[in-house]
């Protein structure tokens, strides 16, 4: 009896999506031709993912719906752009919409496309870098436009919630350190895909 509780306990743990954890149908729609969407270009067969709106417009889409709504950008399979000098294959709105912004995803363990300080330090710490915008709708690489607030889950800018952990003073060097060196970048004007070889 103690296991089957436990068990069932263990199920429960897995969700942490407070709208539910069944099925997501949040609206998607896969690009035809190379799009321009929040002041980037993806490649054909990247996927624009949108905030469900209306119940009869889930799953997948055969238009791109408002721009405005758009949640994800993921990159065509075996892509990526090189945005701050790292290949990206996914930028995700943050969940909590009081933050205007997102985390970019770079291609784990590749080496940076363009080797400055920002993108040396971006390696240095973890695949995900979140992204504080000043204009939301730009996910542009635009240092004024931006503030770097965390890089993977050990470095977050400080707050109410993690101003005790042991390491935030170090947190807090890094991301200082880390927005100087992007604000020494300039604003990106192309953005090359690259294809990724697959293992």
């Amino acid at each position: 009896m103690i296991v089957l509780s436990s068990l069932g306990l263990t199920g429960c743990i897995g969700c942490y999506n407070p709208n539910g954890c069944g099925r997501d149908a949040s609206p998607y729609f896969y690009t035809t031709t190379t799009t321009h969407v929040r002041h980037l270009i993806v490649p054909s067969q990247s996927k624009l993912t949108y905030k469900l709106m209306d119940s009869k417009q889930i799953d997948q889409q055969y238009k791109a719906l408002d721009e405005r709504n758009l949640t994800e950008i993921e990159l065509a399979p075996n892509t990526a752009m090189i945005w701050g000098g790292m290949p990206v294959t996914t930028f995700l709105q943050f969940f909590n919409s009081e933050f205007k912004g997102f985390t970019a995803y770079r291609v784990v363990d590749a080496a940076p496309a363009i080797n400055n300080e920002f993108a040396q330090l971006w390696k240095s710490c973890d695949d995900r870098l979140d992204v504080l915008l000043k204009d939301p709708n730009d996910w542009s690489f635009n240092p004024k436009n931006m503030e770097i607030t965390g890089c993977g889950v050990n470095i977050q800018k400080r707050s109410q919630y993690n101003d005790h952990w042991p390491n935030q003073d170090k947190a807090d060097a890094f991301l200082i350190k880390i927005n100087q060196a992007l604000q020494k970048q300039p604003k990106q004007q192309n953005y090359p895909i690259v294809i990724l070889s697959s293992k």
